[in-house]
């Protein structure tokens, strides 16, 4: 049985003598006989991004996902839900933000202080944003020996230095500061490691490398504030304006919402107000978000893999939707950073307890008072410097990604044009090689959805390397 959102990976195969069960794919693999590429599963993944499901990169391979049980009755299997989101957005928690603020301060204070008691040396990834120096605050009010690493890069976007600094001064902690090194980039390098499924995240391969060269002791456990902007519902979308609209009707209630949630996006009402009516009309999106973008529409899957949190999606808004969407999200960027393989590392802010709670928040309470994350920002407004609690920006890649997609565009284009995905016509071929040679322009950001499905063909081509020619080369 997995814990409810993290915890120890747990992967599992049918053989004829019984059940293969491990921890890692490189594990199970030698014994899986003749180990082949899930086609479909990587139509799949091609098309719903970071849908996590049990299917796996590898056939005949499947996860027990977080919150699951396998029940194994000879050769039966049967995977049975023991954890549900939507029993906690269900109970929802209508009090106002200062009422809301010291329970999520006790709960998060709670889950960190016991994370930390059994570790003795902790590294916090700092970058100065609130989620990560919320975590620095609990760590702090918990007594851990713990110290600090941010990474710089060259661009002005993602230099968050002076914000790691004041967030490690408070704390008393020393922070160091590590360039991210930009030739650990390599957008079309094989993975080192042969994960269970795509998603290397190539464009994290300067954090990777730098991380590495600075953090030799493999024994010190890493925090970070992964998943807060996830559980702390920083929804970019309208949606938490329809819910408070359906919750409240046409009233003083609902057009404060809309207020508070233009305020937080920076747009004007008038523009929230048409966007509502147009999400209104529209209703809720029926399944995971689809991005056919420079796929063959053709070669692509009607509906996504099932999933055991679908069933009771449609009794909730959308913006509870989005809110458990992107819960998921983030649970399947957990295995992937290169940095943290082989490392004890810890998410904090994905503990249960905290999770739990922030469902039961509504859609949009987090943007009371024209601020995201409004009662996460209430609840550390006395623990951190104003300045962080209550900055609105955050670090942030792009300039970095563009250089080295302008840097390797050509090896990009022979990975994607040659590669596998093309040959089993998965790929929209004309449109990717237009893209490829035009300039960018302000606003473009469609190379980073090339990166994405550069990472899925290494990630072919790393498994046919390991498992031999798939069944249609054979």
């Amino acid at each position: 049985m997995r814990a409810p959102l993290t915890g120890a990976p747990f992967y599992w195969a049918h053989r004829e003598e019984g059940i293969l069960c491990g921890s890692a794919p490189d594990l199970l693999v030698p014994l899986l006989g003749r180990p082949a590429i899930d086609w479909e599963f990587i139509a799949q993944g091609l098309v719903h991004i970071n849908l996590r499901t049990e299917r796996t990169g590898i056939s005949g391979l499947y996860e027990l996902l977080a919150g699951t049980r396998l029940d194994i009755n000879g050769s039966v299997t049967m995977v049975t839900p023991t954890w549900l989101p939507w029993e906690h957005v269900m109970r929802e928690n209508s009090l106002p933000v200062a009422e809301l603020a010291p329970e999520l301060e006790r709960r998060i204070l709670g889950s960190v202080r016991h994370w930390s008691a059994s570790r003795p040396s902790i590294l916090l990834e700092l970058s100065g944003g609130l989620d990560s120096s919320i975590v620095a605050a609990a760590l702090s009010a918990a007594g851990a020996n713990f110290s600090a690493i941010t990474f710089v890069t060259p661009g002005a976007d993602g230099d968050e230095r002076l914000y790691a600094r004041r967030v490690a001064a408070h704390c008393g902690v020393s922070l160091l500061e590590m360039a991210h090194d930009e030739r650990g980039i390599d957008l079309v390098a094989l993975p080192k490691t042969l994960q269970a499924r795509p998603g290397a995240y190539s464009a994290l391969g300067g954090i990777d490398r730098a991380f590495a060269a600075a953090v030799q002791d493999t024994d010190v456990a890493i925090f970070g504030g992964i998943g807060g902007d996830n559980i702390f519902e920083f929804d970019g979308t309208v949606a938490p304006i329809v819910d408070a609209f359906e919750t409240f009707g046409i009233g003083a209630r609902a057009f404060a919402v809309l207020r508070d949630i233009s305020r937080a996006s920076g747009a004007t009402i008038w523009e929230a107000s048409r966007l509502t009516w147009r999400a209104k009309r529209k209703g809720p999106r029926a399944s995971w978000r689809r991005d056919a973008e420079y796929l063959d529409p053709a070669a692509l899957p009607d509906r996504p893999l099932a999933h055991p949190w679908d069933d009771r999606a449609k009794s909730v808004s959308q913006a509870k939707r989005n809110h458990v969407e992107s819960l998921r999200r983030i649970i399947d960027f957990l295995d992937r950073p290169g940095r943290w393989q082989g490392r004890d590392v810890v998410t904090p802010l994905l503990s249960q307890p905290v999770v739990e709670f922030c469902l039961s928040v509504p859609s949009w309470t987090w943007f009371t008072g024209g601020r995201d994350r409004a009662v996460a920002r209430a609840a550390f407004a006395h623990r951190l410097p104003a300045d962080i609690v209550w900055r609105r920006g955050k670090g942030r890649l792009e300039s970095l990604c563009a250089t080295a997609y302008l840097a390797q565009r050509s090896r990009l284009r022979d990975l994607l044009l040659e590669g596998r995905l093309a040959a089993n016509g998965l790929l929209d071929l004309p449109r990717i090689e237009a893209y490829l040679a035009r300039d960018l322009v302000e606003g473009d950001f469609d190379y980073f959805r090339l990166i994405e499905i550069g990472d899925i063909e290494t990630w072919v081509r790393a498994a046919e390397a390991a498992f031999g020619p798939s069944t249609d080369q054979r």
